[in-house]
Order: structure tokens, then sequence, then C-alpha cells
């Protein structure tokens, strides 16, 4: 009977010697896609290419084309060398080089036939003049494209397939003219150019019309030229303008000046201007109203008050002294001056003051050095302070933050039985309280360490080792405690708890017995207990369990089963597997371990308790 699997078969690249593909007489009618089989009727190796229950469909390997031909075509030589087994193949156009002509046709990229001279853009061309894109024309293959003179004024030649574009001469001769006399086409060519005489200059008659400001200066006169004759004009003052004896100027100072002969204005505006004399350059220029009233000043100061920091000396002057009243000393109500090593001074806060006053080095020193102030002792019962001092502490002392108490009469610390205090104890105040305000929380207790020890309390101690069996030794501060009985009057067990009950040693004689039972022995050497199992071999657990609540997912069922609920605590990893069919013949699948889960894969669907797993604990 052959071996079941259900699952895949991972070889891990080994080789499969020796084997067969099952042989059957004819195709069955079931496969899934892949299987293969041997058709011993037909003596070909088939693969089932359509899956099915019933009308599955196999192929035979290596069926198809046995002889293959390639003849020459038109255009194309096959070149076949090879065998007719093993044919090869390098198939050539077989067209040879030449000159297309404009009738012959080619294949193009949508696998149709046409003609070299259809070639989009091969042979045609597009002209666009001046004359605008609406007399663009193409230029195709048999045409010719004809370049003219227009209106003759340019000249149009060809030789060959270069054109020359070129003005046509006019006759006149390069160069420069004189006075020139040109004559000039219709179409802005020069086409006549000569050079002319200088003018003949003859006198000339002037007419000059007198106004208010010139005297003796209206009429009409001829100026002869030849004699380089010169006009005189009398110019006589006016209001604003001064007569020197080589020039005309401004008048603008003394009487009838230019600023008095101005007419009078309203309003001024910022952006008026005025003139001025610059007194750098001695120049007038002119100056916005808006620029010369940010010259000028903006009025005097008539006095100053002095404040509490300030001192003003000749307040009412036109420079008065300001000065501000520091001081090196600590001067009350005066600004702190630094003394000439650069120190200021202020007054010292009273010791232990919290507020925000200035704290100067001798506060700072102060409150550093007295930070733990030894005051005295007290009675930790009432509260009393010892003599010197007076009060009581619980109720009418005020206390300040480093204030040091030494214990000396035991009490309970504010009566509080929670903090027992004994001599050599102390208190140290870690809030400032005002007399009768304070309480426990206001101070950090400083134990001693010299209090009797108790079984909660840490303190002094001795050890007695008066104990049945118990010897001590003390050196050097530390005890060393010895048992000296092996049990005659010690308990060497307390308890032992089992399954089956629990036994307690009350009493010194008690024994712990161990006996065997079963197949368990025991043997006692000397000091050791020797257990034996009198199973021979040691006999393993098992366990068979149906594979149920299996999940089907891409192809694969799956199953999981936890071998705790068949052995208690063990890992998968401790197990056995065994899978059976429920007829009982063993498969093989894919198994997993993972914690306590084992996991069983099926290729297909697979039914609830199709299968068992036999389970072996070896851990």
């Amino acid at each position: 009977m052959a071996i079941q699997f259900v699952n895949n078969l991972q070889l891990n690249q080994n080789y499969l010697q020796s084997a067969a593909i099952e042989n059957l007489g004819a195709d069955p009618g079931s496969g899934v896609l892949g299987q293969l089989i041997f058709n011993t009727g037909s003596g070909e190796l088939k693969v089932c290419t359509t899956a099915g229950s019933t009308n599955a469909v196999y192929s035979a390997v290596g069926g198809g084309v046995e002889t293959l031909t390639i003849n020459a075509g038109t255009y194309i030589a096959p070149n076949s060398t090879g065998t007719a087994a093993d044919p090869v193949f390098a198939p050539d156009l077989s067209a040879t080089d030449g000159t297309a002509a404009a009738a012959e046709r080619y294949l193009t990229k949508s696998n149709k036939w046409a003609t070299v001279a259809s070639i989009p853009g091969t042979y045609e061309w597009f002209l666009q003049t001046d004359s605008g894109g609406g007399a663009k024309v193409t230029v195709t293959s048999s045409d010719t494209v004809i370049l003219t003179s227009g209106n003759s004024t340019i000249d149009v030649t060809n030789s060959g397939l270069s054109t020359s574009i070129n003005l046509p001469t006019t006759g006149v001769t390069a160069g420069s003219y004189t006075r020139a006399s040109i004559t000039v086409d219709a179409y802005g060519r020069i086409t006549t150019a000569s050079s002319g005489t200088a003018p003949v200059i003859s006198d000339a008659t002037i007419t000059l019309t007198g106004g208010s400001g010139l005297v003796n200066a209206g009429g009409a006169f001829t100026l002869n030229q030849a004699a380089d004759e010169e006009i005189t004009f009398n110019i006589g003052a006016g209001a604003g303008i001064q007569v020197n004896a080589n020039d005309v100027a401004i008048d603008y100072s003394g009487a009838n000046n230019i600023i008095d002969g101005a007419s009078g204005g309203t309003t001024i505006q910022t952006n008026d201007k005025i003139i001025y004399e610059d007194a750098t350059d001695a120049t007038v220029k002119e100056i916005a109203i808006s620029d010369l009233l940010a010259l000028a000043p903006q009025g005097d100061l008539t006095g100053l008050t002095e404040g509490t920091y300030i001192d003003i000396t000749d307040a009412t002057g036109p420079v008065p002294t300001i000065n501000a009243l520091g001081t090196v000393a600590k001067t009350a109500s005066r600004l702190v001056a630094r003394d000439g090593s650069g120190f200021g001074y202020v007054q010292t806060p009273p010791s232990g003051d919290s507020t925000d006053k200035i704290a100067t080095t001798s506060f700072v020193q102060t409150a550093v050095t007295g930070l733990l102030e030894f005051k005295g002792g007290f009675n930790a019962n009432t509260g009393d302070l010892d003599s010197p001092l007076t009060g009581d502490l619980y109720v009418d002392v005020p206390i300040l933050v480093g204030d040091y108490y030494v214990v000396t009469v035991a009490g309970n610390f504010f009566g509080n039985t929670a903090t027992p205090l004994t001599p050599g104890d102390s208190v140290i105040c870690q809030t400032a309280k005002t007399a009768g305000n304070a309480t426990e929380a206001d101070f950090i207790v400083v134990q001693s360490d010299t209090d009797l020890a108790t079984n909660s309390t840490p303190g002094l101690m001795f050890i007695n080792p008066t104990g049945s069996g118990i010897t001590s030794n003390i050196s050097t501060g530390q005890a060393v405690l010895t048992n000296t009985d092996k049990g005659s009057s010690q308990n060497i067990f307390k308890r032992v708890d089992s399954d089956s009950g629990t036994a307690i040693a009350d009493n010194n004689d008690d024994t712990l017995s161990i006996q065997g039972a079963g197949r368990i022995s025991t043997a006692v050497s000397g000091d050791v207990l020797t257990i034996t199992s009198t199973d021979n071999p040691l006999m393993a657990l098992g366990d068979k369990v149906a594979l149920t609540g299996g999940a089907t997912s891409g192809g694969i069922t799956t199953f999981t089963y936890n071998v705790t609920s068949s052995f208690t605590g063990a890992s998968a990893l401790d197990v056995k597997v065994e899978i059976m069919s429920a007829g009982g013949a063993t498969v093989f699948t894919d198994v997993t371990r993972s914690g306590s889960i084992l996991t069983v894969k099926f290729t297909g669907t697979v039914a609830n308790s199709a299968y068992f797993a036999l389970l072996t604990y070896v851990g």
C-alpha cells in the first residue's frame, strides 16, 4: 500500500532518484493542475492542463510541432542552417542598396504600402513672405518657386540653387557732400547728389519792440553785418533790480530790494520757499519753510524742578546742571553709588528676614554660617528649655530656620507617641514660626541611635547565646552564631505539603520518612537518598486526539492543538506526532510547533475528525 501524503512535499533542492511517474492505461477523469501520469496505452508522459473531478484534461508533455520548414519570401531570406531536429534560422531582408524613385512604395508603421513621394514633409515645404499667412503656399516636389524684382527696386539673380537679392546702382558716386543737393525717387533712393556753394550774407533789418524793462530800445533799424555793428541795450534799475557798471544784478539788500519789492501774500505754507544767502559760498539759494522751521529753536526752558534723587543747580538758567543724588555710604533715600573699587553698599536686613530686600555680603555670611545654630537642651516630655534658656519650645518660643536643640530628658515630641525622643536625640528647625505657633512638622528629628532595640525598632542590643544548641562569638563588632545541635533538640523540618496531605513537625523528635511505592523505590547510603523508578524501560506518556476545528484558506486546511491538554505543562517541542487517517493509515503532512501549540496543515479541504494525531511525550 502506498504511503499517503496530504500536504506538499518539500525536497529542499534534493534529487528525486530512481523515481517513476504513476502508470495508467488511460487518462483519469479527475486531476489537479500539474498532476503527472504516464499513459501506458499511448506511451506518453502527460500533465493535467484542465483540473476537474470528472472531466480533467491531460496533455502530452513535449507534443506539438516536430518538423519546421521556412521558405524564402518576396522580401525575406530564411538563411536556414542546422538539422531537421534542431533547425537554426537567421532571417534577413533580401533588399539591395539603390536609389528610390517617387513611384516606388514603402511599408508604413500602420502596415500600409505607400509611395515614396507621399511621405509627409519629405518632398514638400512651405513658402510665406511679407504678404502674410493668408498667402502661405505649399511647395511640392514638382513646383517651381520664382523670385521676381517686384517694382524693380531690387535685383534678383540665381546661380544654381543660390539666390542673390541686391539693390541696383543709381549712378550716384559714393562720397561726402557739402551743402548737398540731392534727388530722391518714389522709392526713397537717392538718384543724384552734388555739393553746393556758401550763401551770400547781406545787411538785415532788425525790429526791436521796447518794454518796461528797456530804455530807448524800440523801433526798427538796419544792422550792417559787414561792419560788425553792435546793439546796445540801456537797462534802468527797477524794483529788485540793481544796475552796475558792467552787469545787472538782483538787489536783495537795502531799500527797494527784491524782498521789500515783493507783493504781499496770504497764509504761509510749509511747502512754500524763501531765498537766502548761503554763508559758506555767499550764493543766493532757496529753502522750504518746513526745512527752515526744523532749523529754528523750538522755545526756551524756563525752569526745572528737583526730584527725590535729582539735584539741580541754576534751575532757571540757560544751562542748568543736573546731578543724580547717589552715595557710597548706605544712606537712606539715596541712589547706590559705587566707590573707587566699584563696590556698592546698602543696609543689611535683619537675620532671618525672608522678604524681597537686597541681601548684603554680611547678611549672606550670617545666613550661611548661622544656618545651623545651637540653642540648648530641652525636656522632650514637657517642651521646657534648659537653663539659661527660658520658655516652652512647644507653646511660647519663636523658632528660626537652623535652630538646633538637644534632648536632655526623654519624652514624646510634641506629645506624639510615634516620635519618642531619648537623651542625645536632637531636633532642627526647618520652618520659621512665631512664638506659640510651632508644630512637630516644623522640625527635623535626628535620632542619636542610642536607644535599646526592639523587634520593630533598631537600636542597641546584645546577643544572649542561651538557646538550645546555639553558641555565639562576638569580635570587633561582628557576632557569629553557631548551631551545635544536629537535630535532637531542634525542628529540622517544619512542614511538607503534598497532594495527599501535609506533614508537620510539631516536636523536636519528629522525623520525615520517605518511602517507595508503586514503581518507585528508595535507597539510603550515608547522607545520600536515592529514588529509583522500577519501570524498565521508562514508560512514555501518550495520547490520541482527533483533529477538529480546522480552518481552510488559500487551498490549505489548518488544525491547531494545545499539547498541555494531554500533558500538563508540556512544550510542543517535547511531543512526538504521528498523523493517521480514520482508517488507520499513516499519512504525511506539514507539522510545526510553537510554545505549547501543534499546527497541522493539509492541502485542500479536510473535514473534522478525518485524521488523528498520535502524541508521545518525550520531555
